[in-house]
């Protein structure tokens, strides 16, 4: 009872208290596994959760693909875990995920099978601006540059045995409903709250997990929010809340470690499109004002499609 009204509380949920209490129910064993052979896919992976994903999938064997924004700095962390040993491997390319151009020149140089895709790369933006193909950032980001990479990669994904689909999404998608029209709608020349705007991708991106499983139930497609974590994207986009909360914030080793098990863990290997937090599976809707209709749900769908230039019924093809 005790842990219900903590985990209402919010705070003493998604801070590290709660990852703390939730860890308590893990299984000792979920995360014993080798990867050796696993060619996993993680974008955003030069900072934050980005790193601890990819530690926590090169540190069991795995072959990473370290998608990175800023080669360089995408270097400087691959070196770092080097040092620190892993018996996997790493490589480094250049793909922001924002730009469909860089998408496309990655997933057309890229060889091989995908065995794991963490959609990890996020940006709250702090003031509006739209991308070279029309887009508001947030949404370019979060949303249609990752459903392009997914498009381009399927093929590949569809070659492996037992394919993964991981998207990294947050807590704040409770606050809103989708609304397909305003995410799509171009950013107001006044009185942008990238919040907001940050919100409705990650609400976006926990439909699309599930829509994703019920058309291609092949690829093990999921949701997952990091909780309240101590990273430089919290410190740049939110500097108020950091420094309000710094005191209870999670690791980034903590918030990634759901993402970590879903692409990774047996455990995991049904997540039938559902949202996890700290390892199980979450209801999407705290309030009744956010829940979304099957029309809504459809026109999501169609909007990606359009926006990536394929035809709803040849996603994939």
């Amino acid at each position: 009872m005790l842990d219900a009204l903590l985990d209402r509380s919010i705070v003493f949920s998604f801070d590290r208290t709660g990852h703390r209490r939730h860890a308590r129910r893990f299984a000792a064993h979920d995360l014993d596994v080798d990867l050796r052979g696993r060619v996993c896919l993680v974008t955003g992976a030069s900072s934050g959760l980005g790193v601890e994903i990819t530690r926590g999938l090169f540190t069991r064997g795995a072959d990473v693909a370290m998608l990175c924004r800023d080669v360089p700095k995408g270097e400087a962390v691959r070196a770092a875990l080097l040092r620190d040993g892993g018996t996997g491997s790493l490589a480094v390319h250049r793909v922001d995920v924002s730009d469909f151009a860089s998408v496309r020149a990655f997933a057309a140089g890229f060889a091989g099978r995908v065995d794991v895709l963490v959609h990890n790369a996020g940006v709250l933006p702090l003031a509006a601006s739209t991308t070279a193909d029309g887009l508001e950032l947030a949404v370019a980001t979060n949303l249609v540059g990752p459903f392009l990479l997914t498009h381009l990669l399927w093929p590949r994904m569809l070659a492996s045995t037992e394919p993964r689909l991981v998207h990294v999404s947050s807590g704040g998608m409770y606050s809103e409903r989708l609304d397909v029209e305003a995410l799509f709608a171009p950013p107001p020349a006044k009185g942008y709250d990238g919040v907001v705007a940050y919100a409705r991708t990650k609400r976006a991106q926990v439909v699309l997990a599930e829509l994703l499983h019920e058309r291609f139930p092949a690829v093990r497609s999921s949701s997952m929010h990091p909780g309240w974590a101590d990273t430089p994207g919290v410190l740049t986009s939110l500097p108020r809340f950091h420094a309000l909360t710094r005191a209870i914030l999670r690791t980034p080793a903590e918030g990634a470690d759901t993402a970590v098990w879903l692409a990774a863990s047996p455990a995991a290997a049904h997540p039938d499109g559902r949202f996890y937090f700290d390892r199980a599976p979450q209801d999407t809707h705290r309030l009744a004002r956010t829940r979304e209709t099957a029309a809504e749900r459809a026109k999501l769908w169609d909007a990606l499609c359009a926006r990536i230039g394929v035809e709803p019924e040849r996603f994939g093809g």
